[in-house]
């Protein structure tokens, strides 16, 4: 009895942390947000009627919208001057450049074109030989004495932003049957994820 109960209680547990994590999170942003823009908005009502009236949840329907133009400045060619341009001098600011730079770098792992660049999924021998990690490959390139050697990136787990670089000829490869998303969900899951996992060359053998 005293088993079923814990395995019972750890089984709610482990889905409501992710669900209340979630909430928390959000709430956090909307609240935050809010809070910072709603004297703004109240100041700019009180100038236009007198009143100084302030809808809650307007903040936060701005914060849309501003995130959305700054997605607009950012697909055109002066846009993306600027941003370089600002980022560069953020990332010039003593402690904050640290905070700014790690977020930045987890986003833009994560940002549809860096994902672009993870071109198939792969099994490797690591970090020595008969033990496997999943890589990603993110370049073919050509050398002089080894042939062509694939680039691939082996994440590491939980946190799949940072990793070492390796380069192995392709006959070392496995090659996997699965897309990049899920094999970003495997290693961040820690294993854990239901995604199957089947060799391209043996689409019968699973692990």
């Amino acid at each position: 009895m005293k088993k079923h109960l814990k395995k019972t209680f750890l089984t709610g547990l482990f889905i409501l942390i992710p669900l209340v994590v979630t909430i928390y999170i959000i709430y956090t942003v909307v609240i935050s947000v809010d809070t910072f823009i709603s004297p703004v908005i109240r100041n700019i009502m009180s100038n236009m009627t007198g009143t100084g009236m302030y809808i809650p949840g307007t903040g936060f329907f701005l914060f849309i919208i501003i995130t959305y133009l700054t997605g607009v400045l950012a697909s055109n060619y002066i846009g993306k001057k600027l941003l370089t341009y600002g980022e560069s001098a953020i990332r010039r600011i003593p402690f904050v450049k640290s905070i700014y730079g790690s977020i930045k770098d987890m986003t833009d792992a994560f940002s549809s074109e860096k994902m672009k660049s993870f071109k198939e999924v792969v099994l490797i021998d690591f970090p020595f030989k008969g033990r496997y990690a999943i890589g990603f490959i993110t370049k073919r390139v050509q050398s002089a004495d080894k042939g062509g050697l694939c680039a691939v990136f082996v994440p590491t787990t939980p946190n799949p932003t940072s990793g070492y670089l390796v380069f192995l000829p392709e006959e070392e490869l496995i090659h996997m049957d699965m897309s990049v998303e899920d094999a970003v969900k495997y290693v961040v899951s820690l294993g854990t994820s239901r995604v199957e996992m089947r060799w391209k060359e043996k689409k019968s053998s699973t692990f």
